[in-house]
């Protein structure tokens, strides 16, 4: 399917970009602090990314930016990906080629439905979110505004395509890593749930999409 983004993002329309990321052999996932106040029994973890600060800043200019804000100015390059998915508010993933020049993001995704705080929490707008693949030259620091970042690897995100909702320390004593903020505690029993990109990367593997770039 042949789109351009000027079709359904305008100047006014709400948008970010994100990346996807990996550091030794495993995925890289950021929980913001704002999780740990509105999350309960549930944590939800994000690729790294977040909005743009205007519609003159471009997609990956704002990917590189949040990523300095998040884990520190370690994001060596951004690739364009070999295949672009859209996936839609529901559900739908298609493939798609864009008419526009650049680079190539992996994901498009469509967002209509807006947790009950933040930026969009009371608006009506659809948001759109452009993710990349991109490289690491170092590990990533969370910064202040990230409460952890939490490494998990192609076996975890299979393990969460059958939409199973693992606890923390499950899936820590299976391997996975996090790094948090001094200060910073988690209880074992709180249910990750993947969100946003990282949501779209536990069913990637069952589908044979690519996976991001190594550091």
């Amino acid at each position: 399917m042949l789109i351009s983004l000027s079709d359904f993002i305008s100047r006014t329309t709400p948008t970010g970009a994100a990346l996807f990321l990996r550091w030794e052999g495993y995925h890289v996932f950021s929980i913001p602090r704002r999780e740990l106040t509105h999350g309960g029994d549930r944590l939800r973890f994000f690729g790294v990314g977040g909005k743009r600060r205007s519609p003159d800043e471009s997609w990956t200019d704002c990917a590189l930016r949040e990523s300095a804000e998040e884990i520190g100015a370690v994001v060596s390059a951004i690739h364009s990906a070999e295949q672009t998915y859209f996936l839609s508010a529901e559900g739908d993933v298609i493939t798609v080629r864009l008419l526009e020049s650049g680079l190539r993001p992996r994901l498009i995704l469509e967002k209509r439905a807006h947790s009950s705080y933040g930026s969009l929490a009371s608006s009506p707008q659809t948001y759109y979110l452009l993710a990349f693949d991109a490289s690491l030259r170092a590990k990533p620091q969370p910064s202040s505004e990230i409460a952890a970042l939490l490494y998990l690897s192609d076996e975890h995100l299979l393990q969460m395509q059958t939409g199973d909702r693992p606890t923390l320390g499950h899936l820590l004593s299976t391997g996975a890593k996090i790094d948090l903020q001094p200060g910073i505690r988690l209880s074992p029993d709180v249910v990750c749930v993947p969100h946003g990109t990282a949501a779209f990367l536990t069913h990637q593997g069952a589908r044979g999409w690519g996976l991001a770039v190594e550091g």
